[in-house]
């Protein structure tokens, strides 16, 4: 039901006239020489209970869409014209045509001087959010800032739409004086919950402020950081790549020293315990000699070697430089006659963590080998070279145990009771004679002897107690 039609250049608001007024009007001359604003095709002035709208006089030549409106939808915009009226230096349309007579606003909200405009859009029927979109960044395109002035609030959707959230919908009553749809609590974007009518004020007044953009600058910024986000990930990908590439190449270029010169551990008394791999500099190509070590005390006696545990983090101490590791390897080298040479520990920093750390560093031309791609060296590729005297395992178990420890748990077997003979338990229990002295015998029967017809019975004999 519009609400506004042409008559020669000026705006007919049907809102504002009395029912008298109204009735001249639709008997006057000039009531045939109104027309519709988008369509220019003659208007009718039409009258529903108390509201007073406009009509096509021959709706079938209109091919523009004006969209049907409830009375909350003409109540609504009725409330949102005056309030606005009643602001200093604001003034208010009515289905507001735009200059390409492509759409019309609801209520348009202009300055008395003319540079600010505001547009208010009364939408009580559902739409999709490309919708919302579409039409909020129309407004934008055009200068003018645009508010929503919608019944519930929207689902979750990316872009922030400029709206405000009344509670008044198409099934709500319409009150007899439109005024009283301003005391509105509402919710918006822009502000705590106030009153509608504060709320449109504080539009005006520009203390609403908007700092989302239009949906096109915020469609842009998603997929700027959608794209940020997906070469973050490409890259993040292509640097584990590359990585797994280097740990690959490592263990390709490294490899265990009894396959190069036999095994051989140097046994001590309560040394380290001391494992070493073959490689080569990742950027000279020199071999070279790394290592692990695991500290030991002189009172620890030891039947296995622990498990091979490299440390991917270090600090600026390592027991790989302490003396007693470097005399193992020594006497490594020295009695297995390898010439390979020792990688040098120095101090490097450390530029993600931005400490200092003992790093391996080649002989030849000084470059760190990084202790993670140490770590990454598969636990083949290593060789205990260097380990305390083990104890001999039964011995150690023997002495560890008492002779009636139960083997399967480590603890000592419980006494149990002596078992009853079974003569007199059967005879106890059942109160049958006992199986015959002359059929019990130790002599293993064969296999015909057991299923002939003299073995069944023996059997069932025996079995004398057995319930059936």
């Amino acid at each position: 039901m519009p609400l506004i039609a042409m008559l020669d250049d000026e705006r007919i608001d049907a809102s504002q006239y009395t029912p008298d007024a109204w009735a001249k009007l639709r008997s006057s001359g000039e009531a045939k020489q109104m027309v519709m604003p988008l369509c220019g095709i003659r208007a009718i002035a039409k009258t529903r209970g108390t509201t007073h709208f406009f009509a096509h006089h021959r709706v079938t030549d209109c091919k523009v869409d004006h969209g049907g409106e409830s009375p909350q939808h003409l109540a609504m915009k009725s409330a949102l014209r005056d309030r606005i009226d009643a602001v200093d230096g604001w003034h208010a349309f009515v289905e507001y045509p735009h200059p390409s007579r492509e759409w019309i606003v609801d209520v348009l909200a202009e300055s008395d001087d003319g540079r600010r405009q505001v547009a208010f859009e009364v939408q009580l029927s559902s739409q999709t959010p490309e919708r919302y979109q579409e039409r909020t960044q129309r407004y934008f395109e055009g200068q003018v800032f645009p508010v929503w002035v919608i019944p519930r609030r929207l689902e979750y959707n990316r872009v922030e739409i400029p709206m405000v959230v009344t509670g008044f919908g198409k099934s709500s009553e319409v009150p007899e004086n439109t005024a009283d749809l301003m005391c509105l609590t509402v919710t918006s974007h822009f502000d705590d919950d106030v009153t509608l009518g504060a709320f449109v004020e504080r539009v005006l007044w520009n203390r609403a402020g908007w700092s989302h953009g239009s949906p096109f600058d915020q469609i842009t910024r998603h997929r700027k950081a959608e794209e940020r986000v997906e070469r973050e990930r490409q890259e993040a990908e292509l640097r584990r790549r590359q990585l797994d590439a280097r740990i690959e190449e490592t263990n390709r270029n490294s490899a265990a020293p009894e396959a190069a010169f036999g095994a051989f551990t140097v046994h001590t008394d309560g040394g380290p315990f001391v494992w070493a791999t073959l490689t080569a500099c990742w950027k000279c190509e020199h071999p070279m000699l790394l290592w692990n070590a695991s500290s030991t005390r002189a009172s620890d006696q030891f039947t296995s070697a622990p498990r091979l545990e490299v440390k991917r983090d270090v600090g600026s101490k390592r027991y790989e430089n302490h003396p007693d590791v470097h005399r193992a390897l020594n006497g490594w080298i020295r009695e297995t006659g390898a010439d390979v040479e020792k990688a040098n520990i120095k101090m490097r920093r450390s530029k993600m963590k931005g400490t200092e750390y003992s790093a391996f560093i080649c002989p030849s031309c000084d470059e760190i080998m990084g202790q993670m791609f140490v770590s990454c060296i598969r636990p083949e590729k290593w060789s205990l070279i260097s380990a305390p005297l083990l104890k001999n395992t039964r011995a150690a178990e023997a002495s560890r145990k008492p002779r009636d420890a139960d083997p399967r748990r480590g603890k000592p077997q419980k006494q149990r009771p002596p078992i009853e003979p079974i003569e007199p338990r059967v005879r106890a229990y059942y109160g049958r004679p006992t199986v015959p002295e002359e059929l019990q015998t130790d002599r293993k029967k064969t296999w015909a002897e057991l299923h002939s017809p003299e073995g069944v019975a023996e059997a069932r004999r025996k079995f004398i107690g057995t319930r059936k």
